[in-house]
């Protein structure tokens, strides 16, 4: 990495902890080369092995988050100055330079983290510069809109990238902020966020309304709304009106994903497979670029383009599903967990594939072959891979599978009388008549 990319002598960074265990000596030591200047905003008491130039300032349980942080604004040094939280790891490979920044154009940050292999994303403003009067709104979700809109300040498409391992408001108390007259607007976004995550789509519904009714928003608030209401509309069957908007908030910023997901799982449950696949490929096409709203939702690439060669194998598109068969193979080298692996078996016997389904069985199966023992379960699981693998004829695999199996276990009468079938198909008659001469 350049030394002009990696150092950012005209920022100050600031780093607020909620609590001292999140306090990490090597990242400090890092970015100790790359600002100006750092100070931490910790609960707890100084320890005693940070550097003593890295200030440090201790906050009460009563002081606010916004309080702080512009506190901590009026002080720096430099006219710039960057807020980072607890585990959060900032990525410089696409950080601005000063001169991409300025009084009327401010970065924002995007907040990434990943659960359950979905990648969530959040926008905030945490490279902020310093102005005359309070700049952060709020109590414990410091808000930039109120300056932002007043003073017509733009924001660059180009974020900066943070990535962390949990949800940057997961701990905001919506009730408690809203005591205040000047609360964030994204308030709205996360109390709608866990309404959804409840079921209460109506409840959610209302918080994204609300929000749109707003005036003054950022633009990646407005995407968010607009979308968390789409999938409210989506999740109560309400599909024309789900559609509607989602075609309205990809007018406005065709860079995101949820809308594009959300259009997607709309068409596969009403069976319009290839509207489906055309929804899911816009995604898949944007996959690796930035998207413009706030709490947007990615899906797995492996996700992808298992669905996305589904879809194309029930449009008619064989060799398109072969070909995404194909790239995804690549893209994991095989390596992929058993819930996918059940669809890439699927997917390759639909589309005679033997040498993929060959792969694709045998690492599914590998073990409880080898070992000779599997439960029902696996063993009816097996069987009916096997059925297909014969409506494909491909009786040699299935013979020689069934022959290992039944000399393994010759009480399994299940295994001679699948033997015995495949002994017949692949010409091997004598060896079926002594089959059926035994009793199982």
């Amino acid at each position: 990495m350049k030394e002009e990319t990696k150092y950012k002598e005209w920022i100050d960074l600031v780093v607020y902890l909620t609590d001292i265990k999140y306090l990490n000596s090597n990242k400090i030591a890092e970015w100790d080369s790359i600002f100006n200047s750092i100070r931490v905003v910790c609960p707890d008491e100084r320890p005693d092995e940070l550097d003593e130039h890295i200030g440090w300032r201790i906050s009460e349980k009563e002081e606010q988050r916004s309080d702080i942080w512009n506190e901590m604004l009026a002080q720096s040094d430099k006219e710039w100055t960057l807020f980072v939280e607890d585990d959060e790891v900032i990525q410089f490979n696409d950080f601005p330079n000063e001169a991409e920044v300025h009084e009327k154009k401010w970065a924002p940050a995007l907040i990434v983290h990943t659960q359950n292999e979905k990648l969530y994303q959040h926008y905030q403003i945490r490279l902020v510069q310093k102005g005359k009067t309070q700049v952060f709104d709020g109590k414990n979700l410091p808000d930039c809109t109120r300056f932002i809109t007043q003073n017509e300040i733009g924001l660059a498409s180009m974020p900066i990238m943070i990535e962390r391992k949990t949800n940057p408001v997961q701990e905001v108390n919506p009730s408690d902020e809203l005591t205040l007259q000047s609360y964030s607007p994204q308030l709205y976004l996360v109390q709608g966020d866990q309404y959804f995550k409840e079921g209460k789509y109506v409840h959610a519904a209302a918080q994204y309304r609300q929000l749109l009714k707003k005036n003054r928003l950022l633009s990646f608030d407005r995407l968010g709304a607009v979308n968390g209401l789409a999938s409210c509309m989506a999740e109560q069957y309400k599909w024309p009106q789900a559609l509607a908007l989602t075609e309205k908030s990809l007018e406005a910023e065709p860079l995101q994903s949820l809308p594009y997901l959300i259009q997607f799982k709309i068409f596969q449950l009403q069976k319009k497979w290839k509207q489906a696949y055309q929804s899911l490929n816009s995604y898949y096409e944007r996959l690796e670029l930035y998207s413009l709203a706030n709490f947007d939702v990615k899906i797995s690439e492996e996700e992808t383009l298992i669905n996305l060669a589904d879809l194309a194998l029930k449009s008619g598109l064989r060799e398109e599903a072969s070909k995404l068969l194909n790239e995804l193979f690549a893209v994991k080298n095989g390596e992929v967990d058993r819930t996918f692996l059940r669809q890439l078996l699927v997917l390759s016997i639909e589309l005679t594939d033997f040498e993929k389904s060959e792969f694709f069985f045998n690492k599914m199966f590998e073990d409880e072959v080898g070992s000779g023992t599997m439960d029902d379960e696996i063993r009816e699981e097996l069987n009916d891979y096997m059925t297909m693998f014969m409506q494909n004829e491909w009786h040699e695999f299935v013979y020689e599978l069934y022959w290992e199996l039944y000399n393994s276990n010759p009480q399994i009468d299940e295994y001679r009388r699948r033997l015995i079938v495949a002994s017949v198909k692949t010409n091997r008659v004598e060896q079926a008549q002594k089959l059926v001469a035994k009793v199982a």
